[in-house]
């Protein structure tokens, strides 16, 4: 994957836009769970793939890094 940088601000309320050309890039889309990571000086976001198992309307979520 090539390196792309984007600069953009955080706002009052912490939050950060991740640019639609990354977004896409990723295969990002609204709705997706993000983990958040402290590594040092960086942030890493990671996307996560929540997963349905069970019976019933009383359903676990399992949740896996994606690489």
């Amino acid at each position: 994957m090539s390196k792309q940088v984007e600069i953009t601000k955080l706002s009052s309320r912490g939050q950060v836009v991740i640019p639609k050309e990354i977004r896409q890039q990723l295969g990002w889309e609204t709705g997706d769970h993000v983990a958040v990571e402290v590594q040092g000086d960086m942030v890493i976001l990671r996307r996560l793939q929540l997963e349905s198992y069970g019976e019933g309307r009383y359903q676990q979520a399992r949740m896996s890094l994606i690489k």
